[in-house]
């Protein structure tokens, strides 16, 4: 005996949870349990638009001040002299 159990049949509820995940293409889905019993499976849909610009026009036509890649901070820019 190699201690391995036979497969057991799939309950109400993983049967629901599988058919959740493979229906979505982004989203979630959430499993709600009362009283230690799942009680609702729920799904959350993303539906998601591409830019159309490549991502380097996206980042060049940002304001200075808008875009992620920069450093915050109370700092001056290294390039930025100031007047004493």
């Amino acid at each position: 005996m190699t201690g391995s159990s036979p497969p057991k049949e799939q309950s109400l509820w993983e049967a629901a949870v599988q058919a959740a995940v493979r229906s979505l293409r982004y989203g979630s889905v959430e499993v709600v349990v009362h009283d230690g019993r799942v009680v609702q499976v729920e799904t959350r849909e993303r539906v998601r638009f591409g830019d159309p610009r490549r991502p380097d026009e996206r980042r060049r036509n940002q304001h200075p001040d808008q875009r992620s890649d920069r450093n915050t901070g109370s700092a001056a820019h290294p390039s930025v002299e100031t007047s004493e």
